[in-house]
């Protein structure tokens, strides 16, 4: 009697997906990205979602800049290298803006100069059209956002509930976790997936005095009611 193939993989639609955290390129942790890598290939990650932050673009924030800092221009140069390299990992991804990654645009219009007399995100960074960008996805009854206005230490799980849907932010680089919302009709989540940044670099010296230091870490979604945070592990902080 003849049997049918078994089916040996999963289709890109059944495989978790893979949320990388805030980098702020050129001041992401060294070893993040690796970190990514490996913990995507354990869970089997399909799909990659960048929450956002890609860059950091510190010597345009309408904030003080350290006095040690970088010009713009040197700054970029590095954050190229670094993009660069998350784009070879990476070839194909969604991409939600950061607050970070919008800067030059926010500061241009500050001046009067709108969106059509400046260069794309993409074109900056050079990024491949596999990359689509956009301020959130849905992407199977998931939410997607960076999450500019959900912060503390509930900021995913609140999101979740005035959403409706499960939710995935980053942004708040001191909170991580998933949080469940159920009834007896469904399960919900809101996750938050922490960062990459280097704790160390100049642009993060505003955090000295807080509290909560930054997690770093990475978000698996494995479907509308099931995801997980996973923390760096410390392997990752030696050379």
């Amino acid at each position: 009697m003849a049997h049918s193939a078994t089916r040996s993989k999963k289709s890109m639609a059944e495989k978790p997906i893979g949320v990388i955290g805030d980098l702020h390129a050129p001041f992401n942790h060294p070893n993040y990205l690796q970190f990514c890598i490996d913990t995507f290939k354990a869970h089997g990650v399909g799909q990659i979602v960048c929450i956002g932050d890609l860059v950091d673009n510190h010597a345009l924030s309408r904030h003080p800049t350290e006095p040690c800092a970088m010009g713009a221009y040197a700054e970029l140069d590095r954050a190229l290298e670094q993009v660069e390299l998350v784009v070879k990992a990476f070839p194909k991804a969604k991409m939600c803006q950061g607050n970070h990654d919008t800067i030059p645009l926010r500061q241009a219009a500050t001046v009067g100069i709108g969106e059509r007399f400046l260069k794309s995100f993409s074109e900056v960074f050079n990024l491949p059209k596999a990359w689509e960008i956009s301020d959130e996805f849905i992407i199977d009854d998931v939410l997607y956002k960076h999450g500019v206005n959900c912060g503390g230490e509930n900021g995913a799980v609140n999101a979740t509930k005035t959403e409706c849907m499960s939710v995935v932010i980053g942004h708040a680089h001191s909170f991580a976790g998933c949080k469940y919302i159920v009834n007896p009709r469904n399960i919900r989540f809101g996750l938050s997936v922490g960062c990459g940044i280097d704790v160390q670099a100049y642009s993060f010296a505003y955090g000295k005095a807080m509290p909560r230091r930054p997690i770093l870490g990475c978000g698996i979604v494995y479907n509308s009611g099931k995801a997980d945070f996973v923390p760096m592990d410390s392997c990752y902080f030696r050379n």
